[in-house]
């Protein structure tokens, strides 16, 4: 464990860093590794969008009301306006979003990523909500009413959305702030 508080003391007395330092670095060309240029606000949106459409699976995070966090992979429906996702009614990720309606998305890589902070603003039963399940099915290519008992649908309304392509475009990532798109 020496070694450990040796660490600690090291950093500590450590000279303070320039403020910005590693913006250089991010700022250094408008091309991406590789010689593609960086996009811009209004071509991180349309590629947020078209990866909404297709790419179904995504990563949910949610935190119970103590901030515990829990996150899973789970199937998404993008129709326009909100993330549709579909879990058991009885599983930790309904249960915190009854209880914290903020929820954290993300799809992709580091390396092409779309981040996207959300408020759950509806929640239903699947064999109540015929027009959600036809229109989940048709998009994710399952129905949960077909699985079993329990599953709901929450409806996920985004307020931030970010989009970025590795630590080059890192920079001006937001393509929705407060729920209004910024291109």
């Amino acid at each position: 464990m020496a070694g450990h508080a040796e660490g600690r003391r090291a950093r500590a007395c450590a000279t303070p860093r320039a403020s910005g330092q590693g913006l250089e670095l991010r700022h250094r060309s408008r091309q991406l590794e590789g010689g593609s240029e960086l996009r811009d606000t209004a071509t991180r949106k349309a590629d947020a969008l078209a990866a909404l459409e297709k790419q179904h699976d995504i990563w949910l995070a949610t935190a119970d009301v103590a901030g515990r966090p829990h996150i899973i992979a789970v199937s998404a429906w993008w129709d326009g306006t909100d993330l549709v996702v579909a879990t058991r009614g009885a599983s930790k990720t309904a249960r915190n979003l009854a209880m914290n309606p903020s929820a954290k998305v993300a799809r992709g890589a580091p390396s092409d990523a779309v981040v996207i902070d959300a408020q759950m603003i509806d929640s239903r039963a699947v064999e109540d909500s015929a027009d959600l399940a036809g229109g989940f099915a048709a998009a994710v290519g399952w129905d949960p009413r077909e699985v079993g008992e329990g599953w709901m649908f929450f409806r996920l309304r985004p307020v931030r959305i970010q989009a970025f392509r590795g630590y080059d475009e890192i920079g001006g990532r937001d393509v929705m702030v407060r729920s209004r798109w910024l291109a």
